[in-house]
C-alpha cells in the first residue's frame, strides 16, 4: 500500500486481524453502541459503563424505519395520482363508447369499449399495488412490500391479454360472419364519442409522458428509458393510453371505410386489429413485470458510485462480495463486505489510549483491562464508520433503503502482531500510522 507491491499483503495481513478478533461482537444488532457490558463478579452478572463513549448523531431504529418507508410512500403517491387521472378518464369514456356502439352496432367501437373498461379495472388493480408498495417494512416482510406492485401489475397485464384481447377477438370472429353494424345509424354522435375519447386518452398520455421525461437521462432515448423504468404503473399507463389513442384511430378508420364503401367488414377488421393491439400490450406488460418480480440488479452507475464512496473513506481498504437488487420500484438493497484498515482505527484511538498505557502503574495487571477496553472501542469505531457510510449512501441515494455493510477480512490466517518481528514491517507500520495521525490532527472528527 505505502511500501510498494511487496507490502500490500503484509499491510492487509496487519489491518484485518483486528476485525477478525471483533467478529463476534459485530453480530449484535446494528446501530447498537453497547452502552453497557456484562461481566461476572462473585457469581453475579454486573453491568459496567464503558471507559469512553464516542458521541455522534445516530438514527434510532424507529427513525430509520420511518425514513425507509417515507421515500417509497412519496413516490407511490405521485404514481397513484397519475393512475387516478387515467382511471377517471377511462371510466368516463367506457360508458360513452358502449352507448355509441349499441346505437350503431359498430364492432370496432364495441372493442374500444371493452378496451377502456379493461383499462379502468387494470388501473384499479394498480392502485391496490401502489397502496401496498408504500407500506413500511415489518417483521413478516423485512424488505418491505415494494414488489406487491409488480404482482398486481402482472394480474392487470394478464387481464388485458385474456379479458381485453380474448373477448375482442372472440366477438370479432362472430361479427365477421354476422356483422351488426347499421350504416344508417352511424351519425355525428358516434364521431363525437370517438373525438372526445381521443382527447381524454391523449391528455392522460401527455401527462404520463411528462412524468417519464422528468427522469429521462441525457444519454438515453425515450424508448430506452421507458423499457428501463422500474415503476410498472407509469409504464402501464403510458402503454395503455398509447394503445387507447391508437385504438380510437383504428376504430375511426374502420368505421370511416365502412361508411365510404358500404362494406361493414372494415368495421369488423378494425375490431380484429384492436384485439391484436390489446394482446401485444398485455404480453409486453407481462414480460416487464415478470422480469421485475424475478429481481433486477441495481444500475451499474449507482453501484459504481456507492463503491467509490465507500473507498473514499480512509478506514476502508477494499470492498468485495457486493450484492444488490431492486426490492420494488422505489427501493433497493445493497450488501457489501468491507476490509477495514486496522491502522486507521488505531490512529483514531491513539490519543485516548496513549495516556492510559503511559499511566499504567502495573502493566502486567492493567494490560488485560486495557486490551479489553481497546477491543471494545475498536468495534465501536468500526460501527461508527458503518453508520456514517450508511448515512452518506442514503443521502446520495434515498432509494437505498436496505444497506448491509459487513466487516470481513480477506486475510484471517494469522495475527497481525506476528509482523512485529520483522523490522521492515515495523517501519512501514510506523510510517503509516504517523501519516494517519498527521491527517487526523488537521481535520475535525466527523
Amino acid at each position: 500500500m505505502w511500501g510498494g507491491a511487496g507490502w500490500v499483503a503484509c499491510t492487509h495481513h496487519r489491518h484485518h486481524t483486528i476485525m477478525q478478533a471483533c467478529r463476534c461482537a459485530w453480530r449484535t444488532p446494528p446501530r447498537t453502541l453497547w452502552p453497557f457490558a456484562s461481566v461476572r463478579r462473585g457469581g453475579k452478572a454486573v453491568r459496567r459503563a464503558p471507559v469512553v463513549r464516542l458521541a455522534h448523531n445516530q438514527e434510532t431504529p424507529a427513525e430509520a424505519e420511518s425514513d425507509a418507508a417515507s421515500f417509497p410512500r412519496q413516490k407511490a403517491a405521485k404514481s397513484a395520482e397519475l393512475v387516478r387521472y387515467a382511471m377517471a378518464g377511462n371510466f368516463a369514456i367506457t360508458s360513452l363508447k358502449l352507448a355509441a356502439s349499441g346505437a350503431s352496432g359498430s364492432s370496432a367501437l364495441f372493442a374500444e369499449a371493452i378496451h377502456s373498461g379493461v383499462d379502468t379495472m387494470n388501473q384499479a388493480l394498480l392502485l391496490i399495488g401502489l397502496r401496498d408498495a408504500g407500506s413500511a417494512p415489518d417483521k413478516r416482510h423485512p424488505y418491505g412490500y415494494g414488489r406487491s406492485v409488480y404482482v398486481w401489475s402482472l394480474i392487470s397485464a394478464v387481464g388485458t391479454f385474456w379479458l381485453g384481447a380474448g373477448v375482442s377477438f372472440t366477438n370479432s370472429v362472430f361479427h365477421w360472419h354476422q356483422p351488426t353494424m347499421v350504416l344508417e345509424d352511424v351519425t355525428w354522435h358516434l364521431w363525437g364519442v370517438l373525438g372526445f375519447s381521443f382527447l381524454v386518452d391523449g391528455a392522460v398520455l401527455m401527462m404520463s409522458l411528462r412524468h417519464v421525461l422528468e427522469s429521462l437521462p441525457p444519454d438515453k432515448s425515450i424508448s430506452e428509458h421507458v423499457m428501463s423504468l422500474r415503476d410498472p404503473t407509469t409504464v402501464a399507463v403510458l402503454l395503455e393510453d398509447s394503445a387507447a389513442c391508437a385504438g380510437v384511430l383504428i376504430a375511426g378508420a374502420g368505421i370511416g371505410l365502412s361508411q365510404l364503401t358500404g362494406h361493414t367488414h372494415y368495421d369488423v377488421l378494425g375490431e380484429f386489429m384492436i384485439s391484436g393491439l390489446l394482446g401485444a400490450m398485455g404480453i409486453a406488460l407481462v414480460r416487464l413485470n415478470v422480469r421485475s418480480l424475478i429481481g433486477r440488479a441495481v444500475d451499474p452507475q449507482i453501484t459504481g458510485a456507492i463503491k467509490a464512496l465507500l473507498l473514499s473513506r480512509p478506514s476502508i481498504d477494499a470492498v468485495h462480495s457486493v450484492t444488490h437488487q431492486w426490492e420494488g420500484p422505489y427501493t433497493f438493497s445493497y450488501k457489501a463486505e468491507l476490509d477495514f484498515d486496522g491502522t486507521y482505527i488505531a490512529a483514531r484511538l491513539h490519543s485516548r489510549y496513549l495516556t492510559e498505557f503511559q499511566n499504567a502503574q502495573d502493566l502486567d495487571k492493567d494490560l488485560k483491562i486495557l486490551l479489553a477496553w481497546y477491543a471494545e472501542d475498536v468495534v465501536r469505531v468500526v460501527e461508527r464508520e458503518v453508520n456514517l457510510l450508511e448515512a452518506k449512501i442514503r443521502e446520495e441515494y434515498p432509494e437505498a433503503a436496505f444497506i448491509e455493510l459487513v466487516p470481513d477480512s480477506t486475510d484471517t490466517s494469522a495475527f497481525a502482531i506476528e509482523g512485529n518481528k520483522q523490522q521492515a514491517l515495523r517501519r512501514v507500520e510506523q510510517e503509516t500510522i504517523n501519516q494517519y495521525l498527521a491527517q487526523l490532527s488537521k481535520e475535525k472528527e466527523p
